[in-house]
């Protein structure tokens, strides 16, 4: 039971304020009641230009499910804020009050009603969640005391995670006991013993000074004087006896002090956390010896311990005395031997919510309700104690709740209590009685007394108090109608109200709430949208949150590096650099090239891979650039441009194009020459509606980047940019010149031909001269077409020198170059055949390439054998029925292992079987092979 109540503090029900942005993925459902008991987290704020950091999928989708109005509250109290949202900013913004979606429609119908016009649209769908936000931890941290003393909030909503009291002493105290202390001055009680040091200084007669420690005999040795028995003695006892003793030397004075200090050694015993025996300085206390032990347990008495001493029991100690009061008066000095006792705690009461010191306290004398609020410092002025409330195990049968009526706490003395009891003091209710709360779009909203007579018109006085685009038509006041407090709704027109219509000038009663409302609040803002060759200096495109664009880049590298990963092991070295290319513009740019991009796609699209096509086109769509503006006055087509960054280099400004949407989802297009719009020419430069979206395309799509490729023996083989009048010898000094192992006798030339009348294609080749082509001669430095490749071949067997090694019995054995298609018998000969002494029976070859591939096979054998070991183990094990059986599956498993682990230090030697014979019969033998390099 006593546990019990000390885990009492799994639930937190009291949550107090923070500043925050919301990210929680449960945020408001549309048309549902409000969302309670949320905990909103702080994000880093939003700044123009930046996205919301750090949200999850869920939260970002949860973000986007939010109503047009309730996103443009917090990005505007975010800036306001400057990155950051307190709760009260967040309360006084209609979208996030207690107010349902059905109260604000409801309240939008009888304005319509009152005033006959039909004419608008129902705002049931179109209004977003109220929202009884609990926020917990204002700017992360615990209220102070100042704040909980003055803390009202929903009633009996507080906090019951207690702990016992005098626990964070033990674990928070730096509190260190030293063995030897040799600062400050020693007791005349303090008693001596063996281990002690006795510092003696004699002048006059005769001077001298003596360190003398104490034998385990309990004595010391005066010189001059002999021996004294001292052990037992208090100092002072000791000095008279010293003092006595030396009158024995005529002339000579004494004085007395103490060195080094005895260890005693002594137990701390009973439920503390480190119980055991300790040696601990001969000054040291009750409380050092519980300190150096860590204390008493959860179920450890911290008003009953005991010291105990050769079986007596000498007194017992109340850390409360110490913890409350600061009186160490019975926190006696210990004694060799020792036995610091603590026992199991007799009656432990908690006591949580609205007093100085919410803990569990142990009870001692006094049982009483009084005695407990005592000890937890009294109740804070916030507290209700018209319902003091008990929670009581009765007789281990079952729990009861006991409410107590004690305003003034003039019974609490009479009230008693029980093991285990919980006490709750609750709060006030959160209600101010005397207030009315303008909410909303106001540049003043809060809480107003409320005075005899007063109406709307002394609460909101003219249009300065309102923000702008404030909502005229509609606002509206939720009343508390007694007795059953039941919510009445009365909307009002503020533009009436303004105008001083006394109709509109609604008379305000106590707890009035006033809500006056963005006029975006009930539909969308218009906005345009322009995307394609922009330089995207704008804020983050609509619907992209967080930090989107940077991982759609991510996304679209990887998608890359796989795209290249995959052609270079086709073979398609070319198109992988291209790929490769197009991934480094992309990261330095934050775009992907849409010339390079489009060159590529039309050579896949060649090579039969509308795949990689398709792949391309979703990353180019990806990485997109689009920006949303706010759409103000007679915004124009080149004010949006302006706001976007401007156009790019690769823009087309002979036609961009307008996509409207008309109010019944009928689409158009628009076209405009973007130059002349630019110019400001109005034909052109148009002007904006809500919801257009602006295209403008790339260059290249008009015009296409023609390009010739070189491939073959040159240094930079790749696609190179087409000009006009563009020969061989050009093409050659773009790639890098050729190297060393070109043939220069002969190139080839492969041209796109189009059959004249016809729709076909087909390839012609030509051959040239290509050392007359780098001299100039123009029969073979041909002008090229655009998408010629250009081939420069390799010089046959071209290549590093091979080379063999023999040794052993020949008589010139050693590392020889062979030519190719050179046999075994030539080297032989070449090696001046074998000496007297060789055994050919016994001679081995080994091959280079033969190695590899064994060595590849040992390591392919090795990962299956691990992957069938890894599902048959598992498998086996999971089948196993007794503990014998699964201790024998894993021995198994880990000799199979170790195999495996053997079989992989294994290095291949790539030997191949041969018969060798006298060069003459080996000769067209089937043994007589030919030579590979190493």
């Amino acid at each position: 039971m006593r546990k019990g109540l000390i885990s009492l503090g799994l639930t937190t029900l009291f949550i107090s304020v923070m500043t925050f942005t919301v990210i929680a993925p449960e945020i408001f459902a549309q048309g549902s009641t409000p969302m309670t008991n949320i905990t909103i987290q702080p994000i880093p704020g939003l700044a123009q230009g930046q996205n919301m950091q750090q949200m999850s999928s869920q939260q970002a989708e949860a973000y986007q499910r939010l109503s047009p109005a309730q996103k443009e509250a917090i990005q505007t109290e975010l800036v306001k804020s400057g990155g950051r949202l307190n709760a009260e900013a967040l309360k006084s913004n209609p979208a996030f009050k207690k107010l349902t979606p059905e109260e604000v429609a409801k309240g939008k119908q009888l304005l319509e009603q009152k005033e006959k016009n039909d004419s608008r649209k129902d705002l049931n769908k179109r209004t977003s969640p109220g929202v009884d936000l609990k926020i917990s931890g204002e700017m992360s941290r615990e209220k102070t005391f100042f704040e909980r003393s003055r803390s009202a909030g929903k009633y009996q909503d507080i906090a019951i995670d207690l702990k016992p009291f005098g626990f964070d002493f033990f674990s928070e105290a730096a509190v260190r006991v030293v063995s030897d202390r040799k600062d400050g001055p020693v007791p005349l009680k303090y008693r001596i013993g063996p281990g002690d040091e006795v510092k003696l200084l004699l002048w006059g007669r005769i001077n001298a000074q003596h360190d003398l420690t104490v034998d385990r005999d309990g004595k010391i040795t005066i010189p001059q004087i002999g021996p004294l028995f001292v052990a037992g003695m208090t100092f002072e006892e000791m000095s008279k006896q010293i003092i006595k003793q030396s009158e024995q030397v005529v002339g000579t004075n004494v004085d007395i002090s103490m060195g080094s200090l005895k260890t005693i050694p002594v137990f701390v015993l009973g439920d503390v956390r480190r119980p055991g025996s300790y040696t601990i300085g001969s000054f040291a206390t009750i409380t050092d010896a519980l300190l150096l032990a860590g204390g008493p347990t959860e179920i450890g008495s911290m008003r009953h311990v005991q010291l105990k001493r050769k079986g007596q029991l000498i007194t017992t100690f109340d850390l409360y005395d110490l913890l409350l009061k600061g009186d160490k008066s019975k926190d006696v000095t210990l004694m060799a031997g020792d036995v610091v006792f603590v026992p199991v705690t007799e009656l432990m009461v908690g006591i949580a919510g609205n007093v100085r010191r919410p803990a569990i306290y142990e009870l001692r004398g006094r049982h009483d309700l009084e005695s407990i609020i005592e000890l937890a410092g009294g109740i804070v002025p916030a507290a209700y104690t018209q319902q003091i409330q008990v929670e009581r195990i009765i007789k281990s049968e079952r729990q009861v709740i006991l409410d107590i009526n004690d305003k003034n706490l003039e019974k609490a003395a009479a009230v008693k209590l029980q093991d285990a009891d919980l006490i709750k003091i609750f709060s006030i209710v959160d209600t101010n009685v005397n207030v009315v709360t303008l909410h909303g779009n106001v540049k003043r909203p809060g809480k107003y007394e409320i005075k005899a007579g007063m109406r709307l018109s002394d609460l909101i006085k003219d249009a300065g108090e309102l923000l702008p685009e404030t909502n005229l038509e509609y606002a509206l006041v939720k009343r508390l109608k007694p007795p059953q407090m039941t919510s009445e709704l009365i909307p009002f027109n503020l533009k009436k109200l303004l105008q001083k219509d006394p109709a509109s000038n609604i008379e305000l009663q106590p707890q009035d709430q006033v809500y006056v409302f963005n006029q975006w609040q009930f539909k969308d803002k218009p906005a345009v949208l322009i995307e394609g060759e922009i330089r995207g200096d704008c804020q983050v495109a609509q619907d992209m949150i967080m930090d989107q664009k940077k991982v759609d880049a991510e996304l679209v590298l990887q998608d890359l590096k796989s795209m290249e990963d995959d052609l270079r092991k086709q073979g398609l070295y070319n198109l992988a650099n291209a790929a490769k290319a197009i991934g480094e513009e992309t990261q330095n740019n934050g775009r992907t090239p849409a010339e390079s991009v489009r060159i590529l796609k039309g050579e896949l699209a060649r090579m039969g891979r509308p795949d990689l096509v398709d792949r391309l086109q979703s990353m180019e769509n990806r990485l997109r650039i689009t920006c949303s503006f706010g759409l103000v006055g007679n915004m124009r087509v080149k004010d949006v441009i302006l706001s976007a960054g401007g156009l790019t280099n690769d823009s087309y400004l002979e036609k961009g194009e307008i996509i409207r949407t008309s109010p019944g989802r009928v689409y158009q297009t628009l076209y405009f020459n973007i130059a002349r719009a630019m110019e400001g020419d109005p034909e052109h430069n148009l002007v904006m509606q809500g919801e257009d979206r602006i295209v403008i395309h790339s260059i290249w799509e008009q015009v296409y980047k023609k390009s010739a490729v070189i491939d073959g023996e040159v240094a930079k083989p790749g696609s190179y940019q087409y000009t006009e009048g563009m020969t061989v010898r050009d093409l050659v000094f773009k790639g890098g010149n050729i190297l060393e192992s070109a043939y220069e006798d002969e190139a080839e030339i492969s041209s796109i031909v189009i059959e004249k009348g016809q729709k076909t294609a087909r390839t012609d080749r030509r051959v040239i001269n290509l050392r007359k082509a780098l001299e100039g001669d123009p029969v073979s430095n041909v002008v090229l077409q655009p998408y010629d490749r250009l081939l420069v071949k390799r010089i046959p067997d071209w290549g590093a020198m091979k080379f063999v090694t023999i040794s052993g019995e020949f008589r010139f054995p050693g590392r020889y170059a062979v030519h190719k298609g050179e046999k075994l018998s030539s080297l032989i000969e070449r090696a001046g055949g074998y000496t007297p002494n060789a055994y050919l029976r016994g001679s081995m070859f080994i091959r280079q390439s033969v190695k590899e591939l064994q060595q590849q096979n040992l390591e392919d054998i090795a990962k299956r054998m691990e992957r069938e070991l890894l599902v048959s183990g598992s498998q086996a094990v999971s089948k196993a029925l007794s503990a014998e059986e699964i201790k024998a599956k894993e021995v198994e498993m880990a000799q199979k292992q170790k195999f495996i682990e053997a079989l992989k230090a294994l290095k291949a030697q790539g030997r191949m079987t041969i018969q060798l014979a006298n060069v003459r019969l080996l000769k067209g033998s089937e043994y007589d092979i030919e030579l590979e390099d190493g």
